[in-house]
């Protein structure tokens, strides 16, 4: 378990299936997402299994959880990702929207990027600003722009922390 100063973070399991289900099914959580769709809770439940299956070591997904009220606000963490045939380590965010705007996105990116040295990037949208500005708080800078999961997207990368 990792802890911030206002987070708790521990690698996703089962018992996350309520609040990450919350998530995928909000239109408005999931609209700048790269597959923003609404997921059926079905759909969440086997994402959710793929997650934790491919999590190894550090390399893995992790819920987020206000340290005094318990409350999930979101999920953190890493993806592999192929971008220009290159197999890349991708670092995410994604929190509840009611949750959006109290510096918990970059809390916890700056938390588990700790865990991984070398080059992680942020595949993000071109339009989700909230990202972005997280992205640079992490380290990263803009690298380059391309089409990944057909919507233009801007590829954040860093070195290592």
């Amino acid at each position: 378990m990792l802890e911030t100063e206002r987070l708790h973070l521990r690698p996703v399991e089962r018992a996350d299936l309520d609040p990450w289900a919350a998530f995928l099914a909000d239109s408005g959580a999931t609209r700048l997402l790269h597959f923003p769709k609404p997921h059926s809770r079905e759909e969440s439940n086997a994402l959710l299994e793929r997650t934790i299956a491919r999590a190894d070591g550090a390399v893995a997904m992790y819920a987020v959880r206000l340290r005094e009220a318990g409350d999930t606000v979101g999920f953190v963490g890493y993806s592999p990702r192929v971008v220009d045939s290159t197999p890349e380590l991708e670092l995410g965010w994604s929190l509840l929207p009611q949750f959006h705007g109290r510096g918990y996105a970059t809390e916890a990116a700056l938390a588990v990027r700790r865990l991984v040295p070398g080059r992680a990037i942020a595949l993000i949208r071109v339009e989700n600003e909230a990202s972005k500005n997280v992205a640079r708080k992490v380290g990263m800078t803009l690298e380059r722009e391309l089409e990944f999961a057909g919507f233009r997207t801007d590829v954040f990368a860093s070195p290592s922390p």
